[in-house]
């Protein structure tokens, strides 16, 4: 798959060049040559994928970039390119019509990392309008908290001035350590705190360490840990991909968002709607009661003559 995108690669860098694209990036120098890494960037057009694949061109001449990818690629609802993209490279399938696919997503992300490779997600799931970043899904705030690998955050946009694509290169960073995390603390069983706290430890040291090749693979084997020490304490995998907070999530938003222009806004997550208020029951007039014979206003039944 790597030797595909390498023989591709001129293909689309020619394409990225015409009048359509014209694109442009900065920050190049930020990104580390070598994986492992996570990139995670707002999702503005079709061609956000390749835009950030050419911008990493020198990380990418060693190692793979692996995007996660909805399904609905697969079946053709993204069009025919998308389709043809689909089978040709490497992806993490996300399904959007399952509810759970964030664990087989994150279990199959560790997978590369550990082999040091670059993951790509769009956490806000879908794309939104010039100038609006949408909210974050928890899927990467997950893999961050439990991955010690480095975040690469990107902010890609439309130029208004020639409508060309512009990808700016954030510096690297790790999430920020949370010991004991909330949602933990509360827990009765005290294994999966234990465990976070493990992964922390491991981000602090992975910090230090050069983001040359040998220092890259050193934290892809600090992956590697994880995932073993993952088997072998009583703590399950789904239990470990929800290690995250909302907190988490406005954090890498807003990573990423100061990498935008100016002029874009935080777009908040809706609100689940206010259940409907029953309609009063209409209240039917019942009919007037027809009085019985011998009370009054009731009409008697006259005797026969005799």
């Amino acid at each position: 798959m790597w030797l595909r995108y390498i023989l591709l690669r001129p293909v689309f860098a020619v394409a990225a060049r015409t009048k359509k694209f014209k694109l442009q990036y900065t920050g190049e120098e930020n990104a580390p040559r070598n994986g492992p890494f996570i990139v995670i960037s707002n999702h503005q057009t079709h061609f956000d994928g390749f835009a950030i694949a050419l911008a990493l061109h020198k990380t990418l001449n060693h190692n793979r970039i692996i995007p996660w990818a909805k399904t609905d690629i697969a079946r053709g609802r993204e069009g025919k390119l998308g389709w043809l993209l689909w089978r040709i490279f490497d992806k993490v399938p996300i399904d959007r019509e399952m509810e759970h696919e964030l664990t087989p997503a994150i279990m199959t992300s560790l997978g590369y990392l550990r082999k040091g490779e670059v993951i790509l997600v769009f956490p806000e799931g879908t794309r939104y309008p010039y100038g609006e970043v949408g909210p974050f899904k928890y899927g990467v705030a997950n893999l961050a908290r439990g991955a010690p690998a480095p975040i690469l955050p990107v902010g890609l946009w439309l130029r208004k001035e020639d409508g060309g694509v512009q990808v700016n290169i954030g510096k690297p960073f790790f999430m920020p350590t949370k010991t004991p995390l909330k949602r933990l603390s509360e827990l009765e069983d005290r294994v999966e705190e234990r465990f976070s706290r493990r992964v922390d430890e491991l981000k602090q040291w992975s910090e230090g360490v050069t983001r040359n090749r040998k220092g890259m693979k050193m934290i892809a084997s600090l992956v590697g840990m994880v995932l073993q020490n993952l088997e072998k304490q009583e703590l399950s995998f789904d239990s470990f991909c929800k290690l995250a907070e909302a907190e988490d999530n406005r954090f890498l938003q807003d990573r990423v968002l100061e990498l935008l222009p100016n002029d874009w806004r935080k777009v908040p997550a809706k609100r689940p709607a206010p259940p409907a208020l029953a309609a009063p029951p209409v209240q039917v007039p019942a009919p007037p009661a027809i009085p019985e014979a011998g009370e009054e206003g009731a009409e008697s039944t006259p005797e026969p003559s005799g």
